[in-house]
């Protein structure tokens, strides 16, 4: 099987289920638009922002140190190691969290995420991180083992757990009350429907760890002090990398725009950062894709460097993958008026404006996903928290200096111009300390192309593709995107026929007819 092939199949099988899981957010996110209030919505995205942070802390690199200390000889070792310590790590953490209940909700931070006043909504957001955390080594041992059926039904498990129950209390539960089964409890009336979107959540992660159980009693549980010091060396850093990493990837919500926002009263504060929020999910279609790669491609990175010099393949990758970025850009970027129906609301079509900023930031996120490689092959992990030091420090600075001139404009064109800087900073180190040979004309010309693309379409759009009759302006606005994303297709094949016939499953279509 060839290496390209190879990496597809992984990112297909252990990617699907991740992008399930983020399809499950984005089809959810207009269930959770149409029963709560935009301030609401905001409280549930301050939580959310603020979970990541938690489970970088949780989980402290032990995910990424697994997969680079586990070989042949050492694996089970390695495993029932990083297994007790996450699991000590995570009952002591849990525990402290829930002894600081009261100073946390009764805290300013608490009254802006709404959990003031809602003592259990912190008890279940305690637990949602705990069990995800303690799944995290469990998931990290399929994608070594290469077991991807038994990766994703344990994920679907879970995605589908969240989604029955999701449904259950905020839609079906309401409507049996109503009709008499006033057994069950009113949500409506008590308004707690942010409660049961943080219970269904917790449940779904709940029912993952249970799948885990069988997998987890057949550990070894010896603990092996020496290695875990090295793993500790190794994953240390990756908490200063991942946590500088958050506050580009999520503090815009958890802290930049309450504290920032030139808005003096808290409710409406928390509706700017809901239309912040609602379009920030329009931009998951590809992240999605983006975190299905890192899924597949981090494992598969790590074993095609034992086996010789991959630096080519690298190259390539890298390549096909900006491809797939710039493709996936367009295609949210250029039917904008199609993705929108999923906000439900005429109140959120004012943030419609940074979902371009937004994907562009993505994209160069992912770039820099697929160049941080080398620090992990070369264990430069210093390397890569001091470059998401250099970057969080800028993240402050612009979101002080923006958001009160431009607002949640400010806090998106931020997190673009940091990824970009990142993503420089990292290719200019690799090139010095782990040379690949990436094709840079070819990705600046395709990256380039596809956001003038964008912007010459909008700009068509606006000045001559609004008719007075909507129907007709929106059939047209359709016609014109569909011309623009088939002429950029048309360079792209053109460019890079030969390589599309190289490529497994699809390169037949592309093959030169002799």
């Amino acid at each position: 099987m060839s290496s390209i092939k190879k990496l597809a199949g992984q990112t297909v099988y252990y990617g699907l289920s991740n992008i399930m899981s983020k399809l499950l957010n984005y089809f959810l996110t207009p269930l959770y638009l149409g029963v709560l209030t935009g301030a609401a919505y905001g409280e549930i995205s301050n939580v959310y922002a603020f979970i990541p942070f938690a489970n970088i802390i949780l989980t402290y690199g032990m995910e990424t140190a697994f997969f680079r200390f586990a070989k042949k000889d050492n694996e089970k070792m390695v495993l029932s190691t990083s297994t007790i310590s996450l699991i000590v790590s995570t009952i002591c953490i849990t525990v402290l969290l829930l002894l600081l209940t009261k100073p946390i909700i009764n805290s300013s931070e608490g009254e802006l995420a709404g959990l003031t006043g809602h003592a259990s909504w912190y008890v279940y957001i305690v637990f949602l991180m705990a069990f995800d955390a303690l799944a995290a080594i469990p998931f990290a041992q399929l994608r070594l083992e290469n077991r991807p059926i038994r990766y994703a039904i344990i994920r679907t498990a879970g995605i589908f757990t969240t989604i029955f129950f999701n449904i259950f209390f905020l839609v079906i539960s309401p409507k049996l009350y109503a009709s008499g089964w006033t057994w069950l409890p009113d949500i409506i009336g008590n308004k707690s429907q942010t409660g049961c979107i943080y219970l269904s959540n917790l449940l779904g992660s709940g029912v993952t760890l249970l799948m885990f159980l069988p997998q987890i009693r057949r550990i070894q549980w010896t603990f092996d002090g020496k290695l875990w010091k090295e793993m500790m060396h190794y994953a240390l850093p990756l908490i200063i990398f991942g946590m500088a990493g958050m506050v580009n990837e999520t503090f815009d919500r958890a802290w930049f725009l309450p504290e920032f926002l030139p808005v003096a009263d808290l409710e409406t504060k928390k509706e700017l950062i809901g239309i912040y929020s609602a379009n920030y999910k329009l931009a998951i279609l590809i992240t999605m894709f983006i975190q299905a790669f890192k899924l597949g491609a981090e494992p598969f990175f790590f074993k095609q460097a034992e086996s010789g010099d991959p630096r080519k393949l690298y190259a390539r990758i890298m390549k096909l993958f900006v491809i797939l970025l710039c493709f996936m850009f367009l295609f949210v970027a250029l039917y904008l008026n199609i993705w929108k129906i999923f906000l439900r609301k005429p109140f959120y079509y004012e943030g419609l404006r940074i979902v371009p900023v937004l994907l562009l930031a993505n994209m160069f996120l992912g770039i820099y996903y697929n160049l941080s490689i080398w620090f992990k092959l070369t264990d430069r992990t210093r390397t890569g928290a001091v470059i998401t030091i250099i970057t969080a420090g800028l993240a402050f600075l612009l979101n002080y200096l923006l958001i009160p001139v431009l607002g949640y404009y400010g806090a998106a064109l931020t997190t673009m111009v940091c990824y970009f800087i990142q993503m420089l900073i990292c290719y200019l180190l690799g090139q010095k300390h782990y040379p690949i040979p990436y094709h840079i004309p070819k990705l600046v010309t395709y990256i380039g192309l596809a956001v003038i693309t964008y912007y010459l379409f909008n700009w068509l759009n606006v000045h001559y593709l609004s008719p007075a009759d909507k129907y007709a302006a929106s059939a047209l606005s359709l016609g014109v995107a569909t011309l623009f994303f088939a002429a950029y297709a048309l360079f792209i094949f053109r460019m890079e026929r030969k390589e599309f016939e190289r490529l497994p499953f699809v390169g037949k279509y592309f093959a030169s007819k002799a």
